[in-house]
């Protein structure tokens, strides 16, 4: 690796956190990334994440729930929550991070 071509900006995207907390849901998380694609894609932004307790069904806000319900699997591992990641309602963001 040549360290005159290794990141040679900071990493560059957007965080559902910034602007929706902990509430963003499936709808606003993709409206951001085609915003991102189309207006900021060309200037090196590149990456989109959904930020904390998309697990958690009835987020609404940037504060926690005491003792909520998350959605988890069999095994204990949270998952997304499907009222909010409809196309995660089998158990992963697969089709989310392909979109």
């Amino acid at each position: 690796m040549n360290k005159n071509e290794f990141a040679l900006t900071p990493p560059m995207g957007w965080n559902s956190w910034d602007c929706y907390g902990a509430a963003v849901t499936e709808k606003e998380l993709l409206q951001n990334a085609d915003y991102m694609a189309k207006n900021l894609k060309e200037f090196g932004w590149e990456y989109i994440v959904c930020d904390i307790q998309w697990y958690e069904p009835l987020a609404d806000s940037s504060h926690y729930r005491k003792f909520a319900d998350l959605c988890m699997d069999e095994y204990g591992r949270v998952i997304p929550a499907p009222n909010r990641f409809p196309s995660a309602a089998e158990g992963g963001f697969r089709k989310i991070a392909d979109y």
